[in-house]
């Protein structure tokens, strides 16, 4: 993806066309109003500009942007996502020659599959020879829509029926092979299906698209379960089995549920139970519960009754929730700003009863299981109750178990209420006193920090030893990507400040100071401004950028303008590049200026949008005004004071500014972080 598709699809793409898609638009002058479609209203407040192709929300949502950041907002997608989606529809054709082999590769990938799960389908209902299957399928008590809906299909039980059907549809044999259909025998030098006498369940990624298999066996073979081998589009730790089906009922019931197999996911939907996903069998992981929580922060885990089972679950999810639960958020104090974990997700777990999976609970009594979820338990009490059930608290053996499987976790949670709550509990079910309950916490408190500074230590040597600061302009760097872009724009475009937005001059500024965005997030709290956030930025690239980086400075990892790259979609690269080549036209050797600077473009950037807006609304009122409207026209008064309110106020602090900030400069370096 290049980065001049982003603006070939606002030059092409109609904005009223797009929007109008999910909100009643009306005109009114130069431009259209409706309904916000991000929350309810009775009153219009929605507006959008086709000359500019933008769109403002007046009324609580507050927000705005152009018709890509719409769509990533609406339809819950990714920036690359969202191009990509807009390009199909616009018939904008993107390549990237970097990655346009790796992308046809996929792209005949998903052409295979698509095939497989049609011929798997077509068996399945047609064949003689799946009758079997049918009649397994219905014992299950899945209907014909439901199957529909899943794609369920049927693999013979033969050597190559999948592969010589698609031979035939010109398919090459190697292709078969990387999508994982077909598998070759080196012993006999010949190649046969992966799939036999198995009822087939198509898996597909959050657009629908197959990207493998799964297959349970007819008869008494091994494995019962057989799931597409990692290729180019399946990454088993990354599938979440019905995504593509759950996603928006996800996001309108703000829970998803996580099962661990296909029928239970089949059978959840089939009766009513949209929001239901499974992570296939395997331990949630963390590039799972990343995507899950686009959607959602609250997660309900759907165990068996089994112990032993549980106990390898809730290993592998405390593992995995470092990734989610504990969220490290810049909070300002009076002596600097001190990255805090947080929990960034509620993660609670149910159990079945006995001998029964959520299949046999959901058909059963659909209530029995809707009683379950609401029933679920936190993530902690769930390992307390798992724990004491499973150990000797009677033996010393025991409750040193305990507390060494207990102490880490209480260790990680953010809240000091929160902890000192289980100590006090764990003090209880072992029968220890709270000091030395307390002191093991502690212990693995320190633990966990050792162990988080030495994989930071061995990724900065790795890198060969970059240190925690964003690199000088002039210093050594590899040749490669945005970096080489860069180089190459600075050298022949001589960038000046004049001929960038103030938001892409603010940008450029804190990409080249990794530390620049901490300190205006203290500064902002200091004069009372609203911070440093992402609807600062109206282009769709900057603003994705921005997110990006708040996300990465929030890390662990040490500041290194090519691994933050390397967080980006491919698409923003070429916007990388061009911010790095302007700010290394900036001079960078006053800390001081550059600090006033960017608090100075930030409090220009929020009047200039409000005064755009204000000049907005003016319009807005005369169109409402004459069509009789009078309680909108109410409405957008109020709006239009408010703002006249902020932008006096924004005005007040950029008059006194350089005071303030010389003032705190003259007693402080600058704000810390520790």
């Amino acid at each position: 993806m290049v980065g001049s598709v982003t603006d070939e699809i606002k030059q092409r793409v109609d904005v009223v066309e797009v929007i109008s898609r999910y909100t009643e638009l009306k005109r009114a002058g130069s431009i259209y109003k409706g309904l916000c479609p991000f929350h309810s209203e009775r009153t219009p407040s929605f507006v959008v500009f086709p000359h500019t192709g933008t769109w403002h929300c007046f009324g609580s949502c507050g927000t705005g942007g152009d018709v890509i950041s719409f769509v990533m907002r609406k339809e819950n997608l990714d920036f690359r996502e969202a191009v990509e989606m807009l390009a199909k529809q616009a018939g904008i054709e993107i390549v990237d020659r970097e990655e346009d082999r790796t992308g046809q590769q996929r792209a005949q990938i998903y052409d295979v599959n698509e095939a497989a799960a049609a011929f798997f389908t077509h068996v399945l209902l047609h064949h003689p020879a799946a009758e079997p299957a049918r009649r397994y399928l219905e014992r299950r008590g899945i209907d014909g829509a439901t199957a529909e809906q899943f794609r369920l299909g049927f693999a013979l039980d033969a050597w190559s029926s999948l592969r010589d059907h698609l031979l035939e549809q010109r398919f090459s044999l190697d292709l078969l092979l990387e999508a994982g259909v077909v598998k070759r025998s080196e012993e006999r030098n010949s190649t046969f299906d992966m799939f036999r006498n198995r009822v087939i369940f198509p898996i597909r990624d959050r657009q629908s698209r197959v990207i493998g298999f799964g297959g349970r066996v007819m008869d008494d073979g091994v494995p019962k379960y057989l799931n597409t081998a990692e290729t180019a589009v399946f990454h088993k730790s990354h599938v979440i089995y019905g995504l593509d089906v759950a996603q928006r009922a996800i996001r309108e019931w703000d829970q998803v549920v996580i099962v661990e197999g296909y029928m239970d996911v089949i059978a959840a939907h089939q009766f009513g139970f949209h929001n239901v996903v499974a992570c296939m069998g395997t331990a949630l992981t963390p590039e799972q519960l990343r995507q899950l929580q686009r959607y959602t922060d609250n997660f309900v885990l759907a165990l068996d009754a089994d112990a032993a089972g549980q106990q390898a679950t809730i290993r592998g999810l405390n593992q995995a929730r470092q990734s989610l639960a504990r969220v490290r958020k810049p909070v300002v104090t009076p002596g600097g700003v001190r990255l805090e974990d947080r929990l960034g997700a509620n993660l609670a777990i149910t159990t079945m009863p006995m001998g029964k999976d959520p299949d046999d609970v959901i058909r059963s009594d659909p209530a029995q299981w809707q009683a379950a979820v609401d029933a679920a338990k936190p993530l902690v009490d769930f390992y307390f109750d798992v724990v004491a059930s499973t150990e000797d608290l009677s033996s010393a053996r025991g409750k040193g178990l305990a507390v060494a499987e207990l102490a880490p976790l209480i260790a990680e949670l953010g809240d000091e209420i929160e902890r000192q709550h289980y100590v006090q509990r764990l003090s209880r079910l072992v029968q220890v006193d709270e000091i030395t309950i307390a002191g093991r916490v502690q212990a693995a408190a320190r633990t966990q920090q050792a162990n988080a500074e030495r994989q930071r230590q061995e990724k900065s040597a790795g890198s060969g030893g970059r240190e925690d600061t964003p690199p000088l302009p002039n210093a050594p760097e590899p040749e490669r990507g945005a970096l080489q872009g860069a180089r190459r724009e600075g050298a022949l475009a001589k960038l000046s400040p004049l001929r960038f937005e103030h938001e892409d001059h603010l940008l450029a500024s804190l990409l080249a100071d990794g530390n620049l965005l901490v300190w205006l997030s203290g500064a902002t709290e200091r004069l009372s401004l609203a911070p440093v956030m992402a609807e600062d930025w109206q282009n769709s690239e900057n603003r994705e950028i921005f997110q990006a980086l708040k996300r990465y400075l929030a890390g662990d990892e040490p500041w290194d303008i090519e691994l933050f790259q390397d967080t980006l979609p491919r698409g923003l690269h070429g916007r990388l590049a061009h911010l790095l080549a302007y700010a290394a036209q900036v001079p960078q050797d006053n800390p001081l200026l550059q600090r006033e600077d960017a608090a100075k473009v930030l409090v220009r950037m929020r009047i200039e949008r409000l005064k755009q807006e204000t000049i907005n609304i003016k319009y807005l009122l005369a169109d409402m005004q004459s069509a009789g409207e009078q309680e909108a026209v109410r409405s957008f008064f109020r709006i239009n004071n408010q703002h006249l309110r902020e932008l006096s106020h924004l005005q007040q602090v950029m008059a006194r500014l350089p005071l303030e900030l010389s003032q705190r400069a003259s007693s402080e370096k600058g704000l810390k972080i520790y």
